[in-house]
């Protein structure tokens, strides 16, 4: 993530932007990944250290975002 001292329960009800890291496979049609925009709607607090976002219906993995803002 490109802001580091951001937590996960602050982004709770933000409006935030970020792109997704892509597998390989997928990379090849969306180089840059995929732009997302919206609201955080959850969180899902991983004991494993995998946490999630829910934006616009969807789950996205923290470890998979990237330029995040």
């Amino acid at each position: 993530m490109a802001v580091p001292h951001t937590t996960v329960l602050s982004l709770l009800g933000k409006e935030v932007s970020f792109s997704v890291l892509l597998d390989d496979q997928i990379k090849s049609f969306f180089p840059q990944g995929i732009q997302i925009y919206g609201c955080v709607q959850e969180v899902i607090i991983a004991l494993n250290g995998n946490h999630q976002i829910l934006v616009d219906d969807e789950f996205y993995e923290l470890s998979r975002i990237d330029l995040f803002s």
